[in-house]
């Protein structure tokens, strides 16, 4: 058993408030034994850091240590850690070219560097005016050595910048393996398999698609179709590789029954459950929060706020089933309405523990955090 228990990063590490409607991303940097916390704050609106080691929770400007241009503001922020290179990148858009750009840190180098990866990769731009707004995700492909971008582009393709030791490179991965337009929503690679996949609500379906990478190039499978599913809400959507069971995992809200569904596949193929029936939990208002696995207990987590009474809950698996836990009754999370908008979590494998950040209404970042 373990402990839930709330904290004020901003207050801790002296940061600046975030910016109103701003979005968060956040990483684990297990080569240095770091976790770190991204939003765009102050009211300029630059990606703010606030990054924790053993001293505690400290702040730093990334656009001015970098000299990087001005982020769109209310758009999507990424980031991951690349540990085979030893390296951190954080991913956004420009504010004045839709370009995406890449702040990027490394030990060997002076601090943070920036590169227009649109630029570098001869890539579209993103699509800033939707509804939801653009996605943009991140992550480093450990088995290969290479790094990924995913966004989508104003006709909705689905986009990959790719990094391999000769520079970046670009991929219109909607039109190599003929999949519907989408929304872009999530990806991962699936290390134990030595694939990549990218999870995206397609426009005109509300269907869930993936777009798979293997030896053998792209493909496109209908994940909704595949497990006989339902429909999912177009908006915020996790996913990921549990590596210690060699499974995968996309976690939705269904459009018409606000129950948080999963899609799971294993050597069998796809298979569709209901978390919220299986949990006995309440149902969700708005969007989903965040999900993770947590490989050290071999658990996955996922936490939501409740239609019914607005507290933060937990859907959590082990080998005996999901499971459901109140986090709000546990720690006192304010129900001011805020804390389902931008949320981040992840399991921090070192330390042995869960860290879900938020942003609440006096614009500070919070941090919910599990130990044993």
């Amino acid at each position: 058993m373990g402990k839930w228990q709330l904290t004020d990063v901003t207050a801790a590490a002296g940061g600046p408030d975030a910016n109103p409607g701003a979005d968060l991303a956040g990483y684990v940097f297990a080569a240095q034994g770091t976790k770190h916390v991204l939003n765009l704050g102050g009211l300029d609106a630059h990606v703010d850091e606030l990054w924790w080691d053993i001293n505690g929770w400290h702040t730093n400007d990334l656009t001015v240590a970098a000299g990087a241009p001005d982020p769109l503001p209310n758009n999507p922020l990424a980031g991951y850690a690349f540990n085979a290179q030893g390296t951190q990148h954080v991913l956004f858009a420009g504010r004045l070219d839709s370009h995406i750009y890449e702040l990027w840190w490394s030990a060997l180098e002076a601090g943070w560097q920036f590169n227009d990866l649109t630029v570098a990769a001869g890539a579209p731009t993103t699509s800033w005016g939707d509804a939801p707004p653009i996605g943009l995700v991140g992550y480093a492909f450990e088995s290969q050595f290479t790094q990924h971008v995913i966004y989508h582009s104003a006709d909705h393709h689905i986009h990959e910048l790719w990094w391999n030791a000769g520079g970046w490179h670009h991929n219109d991965l909607t039109a190599a393996t003929g999949a519907p337009p989408g929304f872009v929503l999530a990806a991962y690679a699936f290390e134990a398999q030595g694939t990549q996949h990218v999870i995206y609500t397609g426009v005109s379906d509300n269907h869930t698609h993936e777009l798979w990478w293997d030896a053998g190039g792209w493909h496109h499978n209908d994940l909704t179709v595949a497990a006989g599913a339902p429909p999912g809400d177009v908006g915020q959507l996790a996913a990921y590789a549990f590596e210690a069971q060699g499974t995968q995992h996309v976690i939705y809200t269904g459009v018409s029954d606000n129950h948080i569904h999963e899609l799971w596949w294993d050597a069998g193929g796809w298979h569709h459950n209901d978390l919220t029936v299986a949990a006995g939990a309440p149902p969700a208002i708005g969007q989903l929060w965040t999900a993770y696995p947590f490989e050290l207990q071999g658990t996955q987590h996922v936490i939501y706020t409740a239609s019914s009474d607005f507290d933060t809950y937990e859907l959590w698996w082990d080998a005996g089933g999901w499971h459901f836990d109140d986090v709000t009754a546990a720690t006192g999370v304010p129900r001011d309405g805020s804390e389902g908008r931008f949320v981040v979590g992840f399991a921090f494998e070192a330390e042995g523990t869960q860290n879900v950040f938020y942003i609440s209404n006096d614009l500070h970042v919070h941090e919910l955090y599990w130990q044993p």
